[in-house]
């Protein structure tokens, strides 16, 4: 007998669930996309428990047939492709025929439908993949979905499953990507019967932005001019020069209609800012392109998230163009260049000796370390200034290399150390010593900052307040995705919170599995709070200089900064002498 068997229909559309149905995001995402291939222009989502005990999506689309409504829940039945050319130019959402019985093999599965011109509409309902019935039912033309208990006849991947906020927040990110996409079809979301966004369709897409995406985003954007070239269309809504993010969460990008991770969109609009943000951030934008369905495969990806272009370096090059073009027509190019964000803290000009750890702030804070003189008022490191006062080390400063840099005579030769990655050592530690012993002071905000979030940030606020709490912030929940910051850690200044906060939450967001045990999590957090800890040497004291020098090397991994970037460059008399012959 032979041990190789055809597998089942159900067993085999469970197991193809197991790639189209990640989460109730994703039914969501399938369910939606063919109302809109179904021509809808009005789409209303329901959903309760995070979509895992019910999600609802009902449509004004052209509906089906009862022959259609039957033989959609077969696999790969689709009436959007016939043959193998047809994938080289898919001008629709869905093609491949997987996502129906899918979502009804794991699900409580109900479809009702009418199309136009027939007299009544269909209704089937699939218990697990097995068809319970198909009879008649009266109703208007358009489709009514309706998935039951996700999961429950596969019990292993309701484990994998976020928190209720969590997959809350996944669904409500994902409809406003396509109500965004999509203005002229009017969407309405509604949690528990609670409405959480309504936005009529043909609506001017700055105003859904403001509808949907918030009053801060919609202000801190402006509209893009139309641009073509040779089969590409590219208009949206773009960042305002020194608007930034921490991750490419607000960085959104659309093809033909549907809402794609790109990297060479991504990339080409980063490019574009990279005179307006600083380095390792984010624009914000809303872009979208219109191109040649032959001209990009979106058949790249099992829940078709990215895409491909077949010329990859022609699209970048027109989105770079088209965007610089934008930015220069706006404001020409004498453009306002953000500069780069405060110090979270800096090294404070106090005699050599003390350790990082027991560095205070003027204000007390534990932990904390308190700022050096600004930029205006700061000594320039000169090299008959710091030949004086030799280190512990037994180090003698000779001179500064190109602002940032130090160059040090040794006992044994010379060593260049880099300011700003030698200050990110000693702050990570001293954070990391402050969070994992408990010891995090808070400093009270004498007005309490108020943080208004993206759904999914602030689910993991909510997720994680156990872990911020631990770390000096205080937070006071006060509406749905309203927050009231009261308290910020002692090492934390104020002017970079709310920047420093949003871009915590999106690395959070991003990172789960790292942020879900204390250890990491905390390392993590410390790494996200010396992002922006950087110093140049014109603003910093002899007496700063000197103190990062020694503070550094009673840090425990002295050799590198906390993303792994060498804090000095040593040379030795014998290297010295082999160099020189």
């Amino acid at each position: 007998m032979s041990s190789i068997r055809v597998l089942a229909d159900r067993v085999a559309n469970q197991i193809a669930a197991g790639e189209v149905v990640e989460r109730p995001a994703a039914v969501v995402k399938e369910l939606l996309e063919n109302s809109l291939d179904a021509g809808a222009t009005r789409v209303v989502i329901d959903f309760s428990r995070g979509g895992k005990a019910q999600i609802v999506i009902e449509d004004d689309g052209r509906g089906m047939t009862a022959e259609e409504a039957s033989l959609c829940l077969l696999r790969h039945a689709t009436s959007k492709i016939r043959v193998v050319a047809d994938l080289d130019r898919v001008a629709t959402f869905g093609f491949r025929g997987e996502a129906i019985p899918s979502i009804a093999s794991v699900s409580r599965f109900t479809l009702q439908t009418r199309s136009t011109g027939e007299p009544s509409g269909t209704e089937v309902l699939v218990l697990g993949g097995r068809t319970v019935h198909v009879r008649d039912h009266g109703m208007a033309v358009g489709t009514r979905i309706e998935v039951a208990n996700l999961f429950n006849p596969v019990p292993a991947r309701l484990k994998f499953l976020k928190t209720d906020e969590t997959e809350s927040a996944h669904i409500v990110r994902l409809v406003r990507l396509y109500a965004v996409a999509h203005p002229a079809v009017g969407f309405l979301l509604r949690e528990d019967g609670r409405e959480i966004f309504r936005s009529p369709g043909d609506a001017p897409l700055l105003d859904r932005v403001r509808e949907i995406w918030g009053r801060q985003v919609a202000e801190e954007v402006t509209v893009m001019p139309p641009f073509q070239r040779e089969g590409m269309r590219l208009t949206g809504l773009l960042g305002k020069p020194g608007v930034s993010r921490g991750t490419r969460q607000d960085l959104i990008t659309v093809v033909n209609g549907r809402p794609v991770d790109s990297r060479t969109m991504a990339f080409a609009l980063t490019e574009s800012y990279h005179t307006l943000i600083p380095k390792g951030r984010y624009p914000l934008a809303f872009v979208f392109l219109e191109i040649d369905p032959a001209w990009v495969d979106v058949n790249v990806h099992p829940a078709k998230r990215e895409v491909r272009f077949r010329d990859e370096a022609k699209v970048r090059g027109f989105i770079i163009g088209s965007v610089l073009a934008a930015l220069r027509a706006r404001g020409g190019d004498g453009l306002p260049v953000e500069t780069l964000p405060p110090s979270v803290a800096s090294v404070a000009s106090t005699p050599p000796g003390p350790p990082a750890s027991a560095m205070v702030s003027a204000a007390g804070g534990a932990g904390a370390i308190a700022p050096g003189p600004s930029a205006p008022d700061a000594q320039v490191l000169r090299a008959d200034s710091l030949r004086a006062a030799p280190l512990r080390l037994g180090w003698r400063p000779v001179g500064r290399v190109r602002e940032d840099r130090v160059i040090f005579e040794t006992p044994t030769g010379l060593v260049l150390l880099d300011l700003g990655a030698a200050h990110q050592r000693i702050l990570y530690e001293d954070i990391l010593a402050r969070f994992t012993t408990g010891g995090a002071v808070s400093q009270p905000l004498l007005v309490p900052m108020a943080l208004e979030l993206e759904p999914l940030p602030a689910a993991v606020l909510k997720e994680r307040a156990g872990l911020l709490s631990a770390a000096g912030f205080v937070f006071e929940e006060y509406g749905r995705n309203f927050w009231r910051v009261a308290a910020l850690p002692s090492w934390l200044e104020p002017a970079a919170a709310e920047s420093f906060i949003r871009d915590l939450l999106a690395e959070m967001a991003r990172r789960e599995g790292d942020f879900g045990r204390s250890e990491l999590a905390y390392e993590a957090l410390a790494k996200v709070a010396v992002r922006g800890a950087r110093r140049r040497s014109d603003a910093m004291s002899d007496a700063e200089v000197l103190t990062l020098a020694e503070a550094l090397f009673r840090t425990s991994q002295p050799g590198s900064c906390p993303r792994g970037r060498r804090t000095f460059i040593e040379w030795t008399d014998a290297d010295l002498g082999r160099r020189f012959g």
